[in-house]
């Protein structure tokens, strides 16, 4: 997962992780922001609705989450990060969690 920070338009940083291990606590936080129940199809699409979503409802988790995802983060760098890249990264955050959670379209009840 990648995420720039910018001034002026201009990349100043960027953070990169090839992995992430996200907790049980933060796995619970974005599970009570997503509604599973909307979720269709699984797209990237719906899926990126689904996080933007998360973004309006969860601002403090999604800040939380960004500066445990990339270790050295500010917040003052953050509020320099656009929004379609920290998006992304919720779409990845977001497949993970609904993988861990075992909910998917094809399981069964």
């Amino acid at each position: 997962m990648k995420l720039n920070i910018y001034e002026k338009k201009k990349v100043v940083k960027t953070y990169e992780v090839d992995e992430y291990s996200l907790t049980f606590g933060t796995l619970e936080d974005v599970a009570d922001a997503i509604n599973i129940d909307e979720l269709k199809t699984g797209s990237n699409a719906e899926i990126l609705k689904m996080a933007g979503n998360v973004v309006l409802k969860s601002r403090d988790t999604i800040k939380h989450l960004m500066k445990d995802i990339f270790d050295g983060l500010t917040d003052e760098e953050l509020r320099t990060a656009h929004l379609d890249e920290m998006a992304q990264v919720l779409v990845d955050v977001v497949k993970f969690t609904i993988k861990q959670l075992n909910i998917g379209l094809n399981s069964k009840n």
